[in-house]
């Protein structure tokens, strides 16, 4: 059976465990794209536009605050929203998510009926 009508899920972080942990938690409800950088996650997201994006902050090379920079700047992926999924806890980077046009903000260790209930609030139907 195809999956034609789940939403796409862009998934961004570095770090293979955590990766993991999401695809288990999502894949029953979404199609999910894996990027384990900020420019793969950029080349994904022009070549296969995602519903929704769940970036991680600290990444080498291109960071999730440099990665959001250049999606919100761009007219044909700024409407797409982006969820920060971070160990970072703390206002100063809550507010830079903010900033530069994340629509929300997860601390890791996650609980996964927080990043459920999340990522429904913040796709928009059709």
């Amino acid at each position: 059976m195809k999956n034609t009508n789940k939403p796409t899920i862009l998934i961004v972080d570095d770090t293979k465990t955590n990766v993991d942990v999401l695809v288990q938690t999502l894949k029953a409800e979404y199609k999910l794209g894996v990027a384990l950088n900020g420019q793969d996650a950029i080349r994904f997201v022009n070549t296969h536009p995602p519903d929704l994006i769940l970036l991680d902050i600290i990444m080498p090379g291109m960071d999730g605050f440099e990665v959001c920079k250049t999606l919100k700047a761009a007219p044909g992926t700024r409407d797409i929203p982006i969820i920060f999924i971070t160990a970072m806890d703390n206002p100063a980077h809550r507010t830079k998510c903010f900033k530069y046009g994340g629509v929300d903000y997860i601390t890791k260790p996650f609980v996964a009926c927080e990043v459920k209930k999340k990522i429904l609030t913040h796709l928009t139907p059709g």
